[in-house]
């Protein structure tokens, strides 16, 4: 069967194909016996393929939610998939990159970058012949190598233009959507704070919404006002979410953003930064739970006395011993599960790879996000200040300071799959992988 029958009909044509007939008929045979065999959840099958369809058609899309759909896994239409979301999404993801590599759509890997993931990988892999956790090592290992190394890989695949990067954060806000309205119709019931009990994942997304709109508008003057708006509107959700670490991060990342901007385009930036500051003033009279109101008041009034007093400081500090006892290969895989079965990791990228993996692994990333964040910056110098793609550079360098900031406080390897897609994707484009639009 040709690609005819399935390309978009031209205008003024209204005869059937032989093929299109034949796939119609094909269609409604399988959907008869499926009906037969199956029963009504066989009704459930078309509306499974137009959603397989259009990921495929959209596989920005695809990548944004799959980044982040750990978010909706509690929710009633999710839980009773017949399979795994991640792992539904996944296919769907490899089954793209693998149609872009047949047909030789895969940008070239920079060679740091790299050798950042095949030096984690290989640790990885290397210290499970010594590590306590031997067990959930051996998952940690799996998951990093299938999972999150699906993450680190699509970018490669996806971005081939400026005009892809400029869809998948129009997708990031549109994801960002269903999660504000999940977090406000679902409060936790015992502390009042919305988003249940997933509040950094919510969080994180609804900041990372607010920072592509904040630093988006300043490109852009005629939707300028409504883009600010609803990154308000993000923000005052993400407040009553409750969760410190993504608002101090997202603020921080939009200020050394504005701050470089600014050196550049001192005009353009006041106007949004003057609507950014009334947004933000806006944020303390919007009606929040007991807790995070207080949460967020203890950590802007003392930071440092905060995080003493945060459970987080004690695992810091068992982080620091796991180092100490084997600094250089670090105590394996998973280690630090046995040092706190509770907290099971320390929160923390850098130690979580140091203590774990030993100090090779923790410099070669290192070494990864300076690259990256050096490249964004030389990039957004050198481009005319009038393009696109300026903009498009300041808001990607906005969104992986974010998600820089937000894996010293939260998750593990795995869970920060979004960091390591990011981290991917800001190595690209710094490394000029991305082509200019056509005409």
């Amino acid at each position: 069967m040709s690609s005819r029958a399935l390309a978009p009909r031209l205008p003024g044509r209204y005869r059937l194909d032989r093929e299109e007939v034949l796939l119609g008929l094909a269609l409604a045979a399988v959907a008869a016996f499926a009906a037969v065999k199956v029963g009504p959840i066989a009704l459930a099958i078309p509306v499974a393929v137009a959603i397989v369809a259009f990921f495929l058609r959209e596989p920005l899309a695809l990548l944004a939610l799959y980044l982040v759909i750990g978010l909706f896994k509690e929710q009633a239409v999710v839980r009773s998939l017949p399979v795994d979301a991640t792992l539904a999404l996944g296919l769907l993801l490899a089954l793209v990159c693998g149609i872009r590599l047949v047909s030789g759509r895969v940008r070239a890997v920079p060679f740091g970058f790299a050798l950042t993931i095949a030096v984690v990988s290989v640790s990885l892999a290397a210290s499970l012949t010594w590590t306590s956790a031997s067990s959930y090592g051996s998952e940690k290992v799996t998951t990093f190598l299938t999972v999150t190394m699906l993450a680190i890989g699509a970018p490669f695949f996806l971005f081939e233009r400026w005009e892809d990067l400029r869809r998948f954060f129009t997708w990031t806000v549109i994801v960002a959507v269903p999660v504000a309205i999940l977090a406000v119709s679902n409060p936790a019931a015992d502390t009042g704070r919305l988003a249940g009990d997933n509040t950094i994942g919510a969080s994180r997304q609804l900041c990372t919404a607010a920072l592509i709109l904040v630093v988006g508008a300043l490109g852009r003057s005629r939707w300028r006002l409504p883009a600010v708006a609803l990154a308000a509107a993000f923000i005052a959700v993400a407040a009553g979410v409750g969760s410190r670490g993504p608002i101090l991060g997202c603020a921080l990342a939009l200020a050394v953003t504005l701050a470089a901007w600014l050196l550049r385009m001192p005009r353009k930036v006041a106007p949004v930064l003057a609507v950014a500051v009334v947004s933000v003033a806006v944020v303390p009279f919007v009606s929040l739970p007991a807790s995070s109101s207080q949460r967020l008041s203890e950590a802007a009034r003392d930071p440092v006395a905060t995080f003493r007093e945060n459970d987080r400081y004690y695992l810091v500090q068992q982080a620091f011993e796991l180092i100490e006892a084997d600094p250089l290969r670090g105590g394996g895989v998973g280690a630090f599960s046995t040092v706190n079965p509770t907290a099971v990791w320390p929160h923390n990228l850098f130690l979580e790879l140091w203590a774990e993996l030993g100090l090779a692994a923790v410099l070669v990333v290192a070494a990864a996000i300076v690259t990256a964040l050096v490249g964004l910056f030389r990039l957004a110098w050198r481009l005319p200040a009038h393009v696109r793609e300026q903009e498009l550079v300041y808001v990607l360098l906005a969104v992986f300071v974010a998600k820089l900031l937000a894996v010293q406080v939260s998750g593990n390897i795995n869970d920060n799959r979004d960091f390591w897609g990011m981290l991917a994707l800001a190595s690209l484009v710094a490394a000029g992988g991305l082509r200019a639009r056509e005409p």
